[in-house]
């Protein structure tokens, strides 16, 4: 099923209304990115990265619905539902319009203060001697002394494995996701993952952390609250970009009566 009508007859504002209304009755964050991928794949990908766009200021006036779209484009679920030419063409639309909060959804992009970019992190002193492949393994045990171990693995395969590891809980996610230095690809996964991505602690992790990617970070800040983006704001390891992104946000939230 699709949103129906020509492309160029579509007003952004009014696609977006429709999707978050059409959308909102579906709970898993995944099925509903897919949902939304295939109501989209048909039109424009100017069109797209503008109904998009209009998605991500709804959630900002916290419209009924707007927010679950929001946390369903940062899965990988609608960037599955497209080929990669898509894709790019809508980042690339993004792009245009000054909207790396959207472009940051499909594409990570790199922090953009390069002296924020961290090395990347050795590994754990206890884990020094321990093949790839048996920590990738051991990441997939219930042994909680060992999982404590793995938190610290640059490794986003291990780091995967743990995600998905019935035993780790919200207290450990939340630390491996303010881990610093560590790989963009390990808190990108985090971001990403259909159970902890949309976990409010991880996510304000997530917002602290000056190695998440930038465009990841610029779309988690409309997921938080008003005192957690005055909050990003005044933090002084993140960049001009993501701090300054922050108290616009809550800034115009202020003026729009939101808090």
């Amino acid at each position: 099923m699709r949103i129906e009508g020509g492309a160029g007859q579509r007003v952004p504002a009014d696609m977006a209304a429709a999707l978050c209304r059409l959308l909102a009755g579906i709970v898993d964050p995944e099925q509903r990115a897919r949902s939304l991928g295939g109501h989209l794949v048909a039109h424009d990908p100017a069109l797209i990265a503008a109904t998009l766009a209009e998605i991500i200021e709804a959630a900002d006036r916290r419209e009924p619905g707007a927010e679950q779209l929001v946390k369903a484009m940062i899965t990988p679920g609608l960037r599955i539902a497209w080929e990669e030419r898509l894709a790019i063409q809508v980042v690339a639309h993004a792009r245009g319009a000054g909207r790396y909060d959207l472009a940051g959804m499909f594409l990570d992009l790199p922090p953009m203060d390069e002296r924020l970019a961290p090395a990347p992190p050795p590994l754990p002193k206890a884990l020094a001697k321990v093949p790839l492949g048996v920590r990738r393994s051991l990441a997939r045990r219930s042994d909680i002394g060992m999982i404590e171990r793995l938190l610290g693995d640059p490794d986003p395969a291990v780091v995967a494995n743990l995600l998905n590891n019935p035993r780790v809980t919200e207290v450990e996610v939340v630390q491996m996701a303010a881990r610093w230095p560590v790989r963009e690809e390990v808190l990108a996964a985090i971001a990403r993952h259909p159970r902890w991505g949309v976990r409010r602690r991880v996510r304000v992790a997530l917002a602290h952390n000056p190695g998440t990617p930038t465009g990841i970070t610029l779309a988690l800040l409309h997921l938080l609250l008003d005192q957690e983006l005055r909050e990003i704001a005044a933090d002084p390891r993140l960049s001009e970009v993501v701090a300054s992104r922050a108290g616009k946000l809550a800034a115009k939230r202020r003026r729009q009566g939101g808090g």
